[in-house]
């Protein structure tokens, strides 16, 4: 018989971070795009946010996700109660995905927590 394991990550380990104002977030986004990195952004529990997770692509990191860590290098984020689908910049739009992951629903509820512009 096959079988499926659920491993979900145990612990979340970022790098670096930095809260912007909504249209700080919105520039930074867009020099983003302009310099050909696609984005799109999470939100949940009242913020926006982008993350670039580091990829298990070393013996470490695959050993890390076995003890249940996971690593980004860094999020950018802002609060933004109220959740709108796209963010538009001139003619480009920037998806904004309510998720329904529970550990992005915990990172945006713990970033929201740690924010300095509440």
């Amino acid at each position: 018989m096959f079988k499926i394991s659920y491993m979900p990550a145990k612990e979340l380990i970022i790098l670096e971070m930095a809260e912007y104002e909504l249209n700080e977030l919105v520039e930074t986004c867009r020099l983003l795009l302009d310099s050909g990195r696609p984005v799109v952004l999470n939100w949940a529990e009242g913020v926006a946010f982008h993350h670039n997770p580091i990829p298990f692509n070393t013996k470490e990191f695959i050993e890390e996700r076995k003890r249940g860590r996971i690593y980004w290098s860094s999020v950018i984020f802002t609060l933004m109660p109220e959740y709108t689908p796209i963010l538009k910049i001139g003619a480009r739009e920037i998806p904004i995905l309510a998720t329904p992951n529970p550990i992005l629903k915990q990172v945006a509820k713990w970033l929201r927590d740690h924010s300095t512009k509440k």
